[in-house]
């Protein structure tokens, strides 16, 4: 993008100043609430050609949320679109740019019009018409994709490719699996209906055929913590496919619920994963931003 990457003390000064400002914002604690801090870095000086700007502004947007997928009543019914690319190798698909964002517009418009709430992406490379179940999954349009298998096992697609976002709350949920994963063992079993399930949360390839052996889907976000998904399907003219998950369809299912509890833990203190994981923006910049 070449956009000069700030300090991270200026990077945090910034986010502290935001938060002091703004601190009439901060909604009262509850379900889901909280305040929600955007940073921006854009290239604001003055040319129209095609070349990095002489200038450069860093902003923090600042606004109160609550649940970001409010319209949904019970888990989201995502569409499993097979024909157009949220990114690709070598893209932008990593990056957390307008441009990430501005592509999945026109197709979520186009799900919304079949009954979705999203759309869930696929590595279309590696798509080939009659092996749809062969093909891998991305993520949504603003989020990360979670699968809870039937062996216990917790799968997100790969950092590796390229081609999703690194988002801060996929890998919170990661980092929650692996530190607290006897916490989960009942609520895993409880899901899949096995007595032997082993948890383990592991990044890798996913691919539509895991779908058919998931009992629990989410997906992650700043703002959308941990949703639950119900259903997966293709659209019109499309490759058949259709799969309703064990759980999520009236409710989050328990895994889901688990983890979702455990990362609001953490965000209010009574949870520890890691140090530093938590700043106090009241305490002195110098404490702040260290």
């Amino acid at each position: 993008m070449a956009l000069p990457a700030p300090s991270k003390e200026l990077f945090l000064r910034g986010i502290q100043t935001a938060i002091q400002a703004n601190s009439h914002l901060i909604p009262p604690k509850g379900d889901g609430m909280k305040l929600y801090v955007r940073p921006m870095l854009l290239g604001s000086g003055q040319q129209l050609g095609l070349y990095p700007s002489p200038q450069f502004s860093l902003l923090f947007f600042v606004s109160p949320t609550g649940n970001y997928f409010k319209g949904s009543s019970g888990g989201l019914n995502l569409h499993l679109e097979t024909k157009r690319s949220r990114a690709a190798r070598g893209g932008l698909g990593n990056v957390k740019c307008s441009g990430n964002y501005g592509i999945a517009l026109r197709p979520l418009l186009d799900a919304k019009k079949q009954g979705f709430h999203d759309n869930l992406y696929l590595e279309l490379e590696t798509y080939k018409e009659g092996a749809l179940k062969e093909a891998v999954l991305q993520e949504m349009s603003a989020a990360n994709f979670f699968l809870l298998l039937n062996t216990g096992e917790i799968v997100t697609p790969s950092l590796e490719r390229g081609t999703i976002l690194p988002g801060v709350t996929r890998e919170s949920v990661l980092a929650i699996v692996h530190k607290f994963a006897d916490e989960l063992t009942a609520d895993i079993r409880a899901s899949t209906s096995n007595d032997a399930a082993v948890v383990t949360a592991v990044a890798r390839d996913v691919t539509v055929a895991d779908l058919e052996n998931a009992s629990e889907a989410w997906c992650t976000g700043t703002a959308a913590e941990l949703v639950p998904i119900a259903r997966l399907a293709t659209g019109k003219d499309e490759e058949d496919f259709d799969v309703e998950f064990t759980h999520g369809k009236t409710s989050a299912g328990p895994v889901t619920t688990k983890l979702l509890q455990m990362l609001r833990e953490v965000m209010t203190g009574q949870r520890s994963v890691e140090d530093g994981w938590l700043r106090d923006p009241y305490t002195p910049a110098t404490q702040f931003c260290a």
